[in-house]
């Protein structure tokens, strides 16, 4: 059986077919379109029936999204979203199932991202935490092999915590100085290169100016960043009583030295010197759509 699915980040949205195996048979992708939600729900119906006219073999009332948080996924409510402010207190659920046939079930984008790295590593372990690092950060946890989401789904929403007591960049969302997300993530390496270099840098370059060492400013930012990452880490370690991370976001697809320096910072200042702790990469391309084909 086929499923639509859903996937709305803070820059593309993608609205797939996914069958059973987790292979997307079809797939249609768009700019977020970040100034209008109406606008951008009604396209992602438009291609929603699309499917549905095109394949048979199609769950056709169904319809999977996962969105950023916070967001109340009970209802498809969003919350504050950090990249899609426009969006705030807009009610995807209730707009779908005004304007088509469709029956409506969200989910966190990192929590679908987990559910499908779950099928590829349950024979190492039933307990995990999953860290996205792309445009934001996000986390989900996985216990005795089911997904934990919290009251209304925002469990995990570790982006906005913080992590640098002495930052001087305060958020302009949640009005915090240092959190997670405007530390680590691929926005903040942009723009920390940016500040520093007095001109537009894009997080590749940054990092690519890390790599090959060419600026010693960018190349001790970039350096504080996996630091920084580092102690996130170990603090979940810590507090989840769990030996297994897997890292994914475009950020840990670069060439940053995440699986080998984390590894090594966890063994020296994690407390259970013995403890089996194995960080891995994720290898999956897609993972949020494909996990959403076991939201319903």
């Amino acid at each position: 059986m086929l499923k639509l699915c859903v996937d709305i980040g803070g820059t593309k949205t993608i609205v797939g077919v996914v069958n059973e195996e987790l292979d997307i048979i079809d797939s249609n992708k768009f700019e977020t379109i970040k100034e209008s939600p109406e606008q951008q729900f009604a396209q992602i119906i438009n291609y929603a029936n699309q499917f549905v006219e095109s394949y048979e073999d199609i769950e056709t009332n169904v319809l999977n999204i996962a969105m950023p948080g916070p967001c109340d996924y009970t209802k498809g409510l969003f919350l504050n979203p950090p990249n899609l402010q426009q969006y705030n207190q807009f009610n995807a659920g209730a707009y779908i199932t005004q304007h088509s046939q469709f029956s409506p079930k969200f989910v966190n984008d990192t929590d679908a991202a987990a559910l499908a790295e779950y099928q590829y590593i349950k024979s190492e372990a039933n307990d995990f935490v999953y860290l996205t690092i792309s445009t934001g950060v996000g986390m989900a946890y996985v216990k005795d092999g089911k997904l934990i989401s919290g009251v209304d789904g925002n469990f995990g929403e570790i982006g906005h915590t913080v992590i640098k007591n002495n930052s001087d960049y305060q958020c302009p969302v949640c009005h915090q100085y240092g959190c997670v997300e405007n530390e680590i993530s691929g926005l903040a390496i942009s723009r920390k290169a940016s500040t520093l270099l007095e001109r537009p840098v894009t997080t590749r370059e940054a990092i690519n100016m890390y790599m090959q060492h060419d600026n010693e400013a960018v190349f001790k930012m970039v350096d504080e960043v996996i630091n920084l990452t580092q102690q996130l880490c170990n603090n979940i370690f810590s507090i989840f009583n769990i030996y297994h991370i897997v890292l994914g976001g475009g950020v840990t697809q670069s060439p940053l030295p995440y699986k080998e320096t984390l590894g090594a910072y966890i063994r020296k200042h994690h407390l259970i010197q013995n403890s089996s702790i194995q960080i891995d990469i994720s290898s999956l391309e897609a993972n949020v759509l494909t996990g959403l084909y076991f939201i319903n």
